[in-house]
């Protein structure tokens, strides 16, 4: 099982990250539930690693794993059981996490050319002395993302709704600014291998 990290949090939360080895003909006899067969095989192989990943975090904290479904949004949960999820990939990575009490978010993604060329989309005004940083480029991304899958996927602009201020080398200072949602979240964030992994509640 090709897993780069299995971390526990705390006594709610944990995470855990795969790297996609399995050629696309092993990873279906590895998917704890049926698949949608008519998934391109790179997204096929992110849905069941995703699942997979999950399962072995509910397993962690002793929960039943009866699948996932979407809200209408799009934001995952778990059927049957309260506890928050999130997933991400970025082929052939791979990553979920759980909080037993609140949303939370993860997201991974390594410093590619889209963040150069669509950062004028979810720079704040505040941000932009990183704009010719395509690490900090990325990071800031990718703590965009972990904010807008807590909030739960309901509309927030990137750009003017979510501000993002770094506090240390590990640690993110994410502001929801859309009245009447104001709200400020811890985002965690290090590199693994050139992946930059975010995730918070």
């Amino acid at each position: 099982m090709p897993l780069l990290l299995n971390k526990q949090i705390d006594d709610r939360s944990a995470y855990a990250v795969w790297n996609i080895q399995e050629t696309f003909l092993e990873l279906p006899y590895l998917s704890p539930e049926p698949f949608p067969a008519e998934l391109a095989p790179v997204r096929q192989a992110e849905w069941i690693v995703g699942r997979i990943l999950v399962k072995s975090l509910c397993e962690k904290f002793e929960i039943p794993y009866e699948g996932i479904a979407k809200q209408e949004k799009g934001k995952p949960y778990l059927i049957g059981n309260g506890a928050h999820i999130s997933i991400s990939h970025s082929f052939p990575i791979a990553a979920a996490m759980i909080h037993l009490d609140k949303p939370c978010g993860i997201d991974m993604e390594r410093p590619r050319d889209k963040h150069e060329y669509v950062k004028m989309k979810y720079l704040h005004e505040s941000e932009m002395q990183y704009k010719d940083d395509l690490k900090k480029l990325c990071t800031i991304w990718c703590a965009k993302e972990v904010i807008y899958k807590i909030f739960g996927r309901k509309f927030l602009s990137l750009k003017d709704e979510i501000k993002v201020t770094f506090e240390s080398e590990e640690i993110i200072k994410g502001e929801i600014l859309k009245k009447g949602h104001e709200d400020t979240h811890e985002i965690h964030y290090e590199w693994v291998k050139e992946y930059l992994l975010a995730f918070g509640i």
